[in-house]
């Protein structure tokens, strides 16, 4: 698929820019970020499409926001958008690294969950759902939204996403620290 591979390569792509400009070798990068350097190194090499959470854990260890690894040139891309079993993850403002806020519209297919660790570098998240029903997990409890409901919560905490039995779209609205 032509958007898979341009993705995986501006990732590879981006991420290798990343760690020479930091002076990271791939061992460094691996235990920073708690990837194995087997893993980086496929995704330098463009031999590997990580997920969604592989993405956010990779961003974290390095301390950026994930979308900066999509494409430095234009994050704003419609062709950046992350496709992971059905569901898109498509960035529509990024703050590439001069902001502090960055902004999804999240396409879930029925019954797709995505659960998330807590965030140091995050300090809230908030949902606004476009269409169908979402719930969204966070302070150990899922809530449920209906189209046009919003919600705001910590990211320092464990949290997730989950449609019920049909399509859900949604914007997520990510504020860093």
């Amino acid at each position: 698929m032509k958007v898979k591979s341009e993705i995986s390569k501006n990732l590879g792509v981006r991420l290798k820019d990343i760690r020479k400009e930091r002076g990271l070798s791939l061992d460094k990068l691996a235990n920073m970020t708690g990837i194995s350097k087997a893993m980086l190194g496929q995704i330098e090499r463009f031999e590997s499409s990580p997920t969604v959470e592989l993405l956010w854990k990779l961003a974290q260890g390095i301390g950026i926001e994930y979308t900066v690894l999509l494409d430095p040139s234009d994050p704003q891309n419609s062709n950046n958008s992350i496709n992971q079993e059905g569901s898109i993850f498509a960035p529509v403002y990024s703050s590439n690294g001069c902001k502090n806020t960055e902004v999804f519209v999240i396409s879930l297919i029925p019954n797709d969950e995505h659960l998330r660790e807590p965030h140091d570098n995050v300090a809230e998240e908030l949902v606004h759902v476009l269409e169908g029903q979402l719930e969204v997990f966070y302070d150990g409890v899922w809530h449920l939204l209906k189209t046009d409901q919003k919600t705001k919560f910590s990211a320092a905490q464990k949290h997730g996403y989950r449609a019920l039995d049909s399509a859900t779209k949604f914007i997520n609205v990510i504020v860093y620290k």
